[in-house]
């Protein structure tokens, strides 16, 4: 029998959840997450809106929630080692930032299952006045509509001379 194809009345297998049977089929795209077989994600937000709304905030207070307690933020930049900057652990993650203003452009984020890379660039604004731009890319990895490794290429934009 030819891959693909089923014998002419058999029926594909049914799960039955909450009293209701659902048939296999492939999974829905939607606003608020993937609705599967079990639809057990029906109420968890997509993991780009995850990680859209850590970008679209500098605010710790408001990252915090978005973050597994055991975070891990790899930075590969000048000047770090070939196993890059690595910071373990929720406090450790968000306190990384110091005390600098930040404001990012995100042109572009991509999703593909549990991971989600961010294009842009990133505005920094020192505490001594000083202000540097990075142009970047971040893959966050996500489990259960939590970051839980976040790896941050950049490259230090230089002012025009």
């Amino acid at each position: 029998m030819a891959q693909g194809r089923r014998r002419p009345g058999a029926t594909p297998m049914a799960m039955t959840v909450r009293g209701r049977t659902e048939r296999p089929g492939p999974p829905r795209a939607t606003g608020r997450g993937i609705i599967g077989l079990a639809g057990m994600w029906r109420l968890m937000p997509s993991n780009k809106k995850v990680v859209e709304t850590y970008l679209s905030t500098a605010d710790r207070a408001a990252r915090g929630p978005l973050l597994a307690d055991d975070v891990e933020w790899v930075e590969w930049v000048d000047g770090v080692p070939a196993s890059g900057a690595v910071v373990r652990g929720k406090e450790a993650y968000l306190n990384n930032y110091g005390d600098n203003q930040l404001r990012s452009e995100v042109w572009r984020l991509t999703e593909e299952n549990n991971v989600v890379v961010a294009e842009g660039t990133a505005h920094v604004t020192k505490k001594d006045g000083g202000a540097l731009s990075v142009r970047f890319v971040d893959i966050f990895e996500l489990d259960h509509g939590k970051i839980k490794r976040k790896s941050s290429f950049g490259a230090l934009l230089k002012p025009p001379a």
